[in-house]
């Protein structure tokens, strides 16, 4: 019996000990039981965000990284394809003019019609043609050029109004070792003599067959040799 009387008599002495906690926590003033349960709101809510919302703060940091990783790829995606449109827009202007230039390239086959087409621009500015004399031509490595001593008599003017004919010419040609002088015995239309050497640029045919030919095709590799065979047994 003196047993079972004791552990009774510890619970009661305790639960008397914690009311007269209770109690005297009910006579303290107001603002200390104010302060009381506000540090126990702020533990209980200090140890509610740690235990459970750490995690979720973790998380939403982690995705805010990835957000600015995404946006600062999607930047720079952007800026090239502004660069890739800015190369196609470049690369169409300069085939443009790449085919503006090859139309003032004709080839060899034309070469008459322009020879002619210069003839006639000297004669329709009033020069008399006193030589037409072809020499040899001038190589590139992409075109060709078809040098020709020219020798005209004229005036000042018809001369001047030939080389501006020259120059808009829809072809591609030069003039060079330009020597001119005074005539002696002068008429209408004829005061000054005039040499020069005259290139009408063209493609040749060997060059527009390398420019069509494709790149040789690397060769295949040799096959393995097959296995030798062994003979039969004899039976």
């Amino acid at each position: 019996m003196g047993r079972h009387e004791e552990p009774a008599n510890k619970f009661e002495a305790g639960r008397e000990e914690v009311e007269m906690k209770i109690g005297n926590l009910h006579d303290l003033p107001w603002y200390y039981r104010l302060a009381i349960f506000g540090g126990i709101a702020i533990a209980v809510y200090g140890g509610f965000w740690y235990f459970i919302t750490s995690g979720i703060h973790d998380e939403v940091a982690q995705l805010k990284q990835q957000v600015a990783t995404l946006k600062q790829q999607n930047m720079s995606a952007q800026i090239d394809s502004q660069r890739l449109a800015n190369f196609k827009a470049l690369y169409a202007s300069k085939q443009l003019e790449y085919d503006d230039l090859k139309s003032l390239l004709p080839e060899q086959r034309e070469m008459t019609n322009v020879l002619q087409g210069i003839q006639d621009r000297a004669r329709s500015s009033r020069l008399v043609l006193r030589s037409f004399s072809p020499k040899e031509d001038v190589q590139q490595d992409f075109y060709n050029g078809k040098k020709i001593s020219v020798g005209v008599t004229s005036s000042y003017a018809s001369l001047r109004e030939f080389f501006e004919l020259m120059a808009r010419y829809q072809r591609i040609v030069s003039i060079t070792n330009f020597e001119i002088t005074q005539l002696d015995k002068q008429s209408q239309g004829k005061t000054v003599e005039a040499k020069f050497d005259l290139t009408a640029y063209y493609v040749s045919a060997e060059s527009l067959q390398k420019s069509a030919s494709p790149a040789p095709a690397a060769p295949a590799p040799k096959s393995a040799a097959p296995p030798a065979q062994t003979p039969a047994p004899a039976n």
